[in-house]
């Protein structure tokens, strides 16, 4: 039975549509994203979106509030069945992976999570000749159960006259009435808090030219005029690799970031991850990888100074396209050229740095149960679950990881194709990251000034042991190196052995040259178990903090990267831990001692403790004071 007075119904179809509708967009914006994918599938090169407001009397004064949206294209349009199906919920066009939306539920599922009456126009043979259904949540509530059958009806001519293009011989106009859950209030608002997801989401449709997606706030019954009025929405890349964006100038005419070290030479900054489904086929997942241009975060690369608006006083991060990449953290996931998500799971979440990488990871459809995709395509949960991962937390006593993924394999863990793919990504990420953290060791302004103090202090202590008669190797390296020698040498180690860019490498010995600096302290990678290591150059001691070694994430990165609103509570947390981490060095030391069996080689080492103690006292003391 069909009826909705039949008790033994399953679910009621008011129920159904009201489960439906708490289902979840994250916005408004998402919500109308799965209407952009119907005229996009449909062959549309212009989908026009309109938020229409009209005056509500306030308490002191009149103000303007959306009550209808609409979306209009020109793509193939609809017959009376398909369009019928279409406000299906679970049918639509079926499952077809060779269409954007594949689930059957986008339009009816978007349109009334955002409000109570959805209406659809559809014609293949002129606007004249368009078929009309609706759904209304009323009606439904009241027992209807079957999509009303499309009738023949004229497309109104408010749409035809607010259009900016005719209307052509194919399209579709659906039209979101009694507008319940939309949050934003103004036209203007809701068009813009929408404008940057979209870009975002049909970036390569937008960057290719395939389809162009223009916004119009209506007042009055007209499109605003002017600056308040149409506009396109431009690409929105996180990766930031795109030439004309809508990034903030300078760089919204050309790329920000720069394709990361990795892939091959023919496509650089793009790896094809294998993955292999459950039933043995193989299909190819896209990688692509970027950083942040030099430029983008200090302002003293040559050739590329900040535009005249940017504070120089103020670090990368302060500025209008800093701000912008902040918006753009996370792994962007694709799926047949749309953006499903923004994955900021895999950032680090209190991490500056975070906004100036970009990954984004391009399945193809046939994946689609593998990663998880939501029928509502804002997410793909299995992908995300792998942020966090880390197969040592399950693995049962002295299991190898080849034997973790067997007994998954023997579960159906639907984990198990993506565990390397999020191994390989966790591994980018943190090579990026290193990367990012060199960039902006030579820039003095966006370092922080106690490095330069450190710098200066430690340099003192250098040369007042020179006055009293002890030379080092550094020293003696000195006496028979030109200033271009050891120049040379310095910029040669940072840039060969720790992998330093030029433009910072030479920022950063022009610096020490100029303040007379005997120190430098950089941090690394480096293939050791010593958490530091040492350069021995002509007149420079430099000390190379190992990056892989986890005191550095556990001291250096707690105490440094602070973000500038840290709240009180965290910056006590962040003490603690480096408190912490600082007394389990010393307890690592005295164990060191404690395991050594020689009598006479633990007295040496003893010997060496009280030594870098004296050293110690010298370089924290500032040499006011007679010893």
């Amino acid at each position: 039975m069909t009826s909705e007075g039949s008790k033994f119904r399953i679910v009621s179809p008011s129920l159904t549509v009201k489960a439906m509708r708490d289902s979840g967009y994250k916005n408004t914006a998402y919500a109308l994203a799965e209407l952009i994918d119907n005229s996009i599938d449909a062959n549309a090169t212009l989908v026009q979106v309109f938020a229409c407001e009209s005056p509500v009397q306030g308490a002191t004064q009149t103000r303007h509030k959306v009550d209808t949206i609409a979306v209009l294209d020109n793509g193939d349009g609809m017959d009376a069945e398909l369009l019928r199906r279409a406000l299906k919920y679970g049918d639509g066009l079926g499952d077809d992976r060779s269409r954007i939306g594949r689930f059957g539920m986008g339009l009816p599922n978007s349109s009334m999570s955002q409000c109570t009456k959805v209406e659809v126009w559809s014609w293949i043979n002129s606007a004249a000749n368009a078929m009309y259904t609706y759904l209304d949540l009323e009606e439904i509530n009241n027992g209807r159960d079957e999509v009303p059958e499309p009738v023949r009806r004229r497309v109104p001519d408010y749409w035809d006259e607010l259009s900016e293009a005719p209307l052509g011989a194919s399209g579709t106009l659906v039209v979101w009435t009694d507008l319940d859950r939309v949050k934003w209030h103004g036209a203007g608002t809701t068009l813009h808090n929408t404008a940057e997801l979209i870009g975002r989401v049909y970036r390569h449709f937008l960057h290719k030219g395939t389809v162009d997606i223009k916004m119009a706030p209506v007042r009055d019954g007209s499109v605003l005029e002017g600056a308040n009025g149409w506009y396109y929405a431009e690409p929105n890349d996180p990766l930031y690799l795109m030439g004309k964006t809508g990034t903030p100038v300078p760089f919204d005419n050309t790329p920000m970031f720069e394709p990361f070290n990795m892939g091959n030479e023919a496509e650089p900054g793009v790896y094809d991850y294998p993955i292999t489904t459950p039933d043995g086929k193989k299909h190819l997942v896209k990688v692509r990888a970027s950083i942040a241009r030099p430029e983008a975060r200090r302002h003293d690369v040559p050739g590329h100074s900040w535009p005249s608006t940017a504070n120089p006083n103020k670090d990368a991060g302060h500025q209008r396209w800093g701000k912008h990449a902040r918006r753009n953290i996370g792994i962007s996931l694709v799926r047949k050229g749309r953006e499903l998500d923004l994955d900021t799971s895999w950032a680090i979440g209190y991490n500056p740095v975070e906004r100036w990488w970009g990954v984004e990871v391009d399945f193809p459809p046939e994946l689609d149960e593998v990663f998880g995709v939501t029928n509502n395509k804002q997410t793909a949960v299995v992908f995300s679950s792998l942020a966090d991962f880390d197969w040592s937390d399950e693995q049962d006593p002295d299991e190898t990881p080849k034997a973790f993924k067997d007994r998954l394999r023997e579960f159906g863990d639907p984990r198990l194709p993506l565990i390397d793919l999020a191994h390989y990504l966790k591994e980018l990420l943190g090579k990026m990251r290193r990367k990012l953290t060199q960039q902006t060791l030579g820039n003095r302004k966006s370092r922080k000034r106690h490095h330069d103090e450190v710098a200066s202090k430690a340099t003192d202590a250098v040369k007042r042991r020179q006055e009293d008669g002890y030379t080092g190797t550094t020293d003696l390296l000195a006496e028979s190196a030109t200033e271009a020698e050891k120049r040379q040498e310095q910029l040669t180690a940072l840039t060969e052995r720790h992998h330093l860019d030029e433009d910072t490498a030479q920022a950063m010995v022009d610096e020490a040259i100029e303040r007379d600096w005997r120190v430098r302290w950089i941090s690394s990678p480096q293939d050791s178990s010593a958490f530091f290591n040492i350069d021995l150059l002509a007149g420079m001691l430099q000390v190379v903090f190992n990056t892989e070694h986890p005191l550095h994430s556990e001291l250096m990165t707690v105490l440094e990267d602070v973000p500038a609103n840290a709240s009180e509570a965290e910056l006590r947390q962040r003490l603690t831990r480096a408190t912490d981490t600082f007394k389990l060095l010393i307890f690592s030391w005295a164990r060191m001692e404690d395991e050594i069996p020689s009598k006479r080689d633990r007295a040496r080492i003893s010997d060496a403790r009280r030594d870098w103690g004296r050293y110690a006292r010298q370089f924290i003391e500032d040499g006011s004071e007679e010893e």
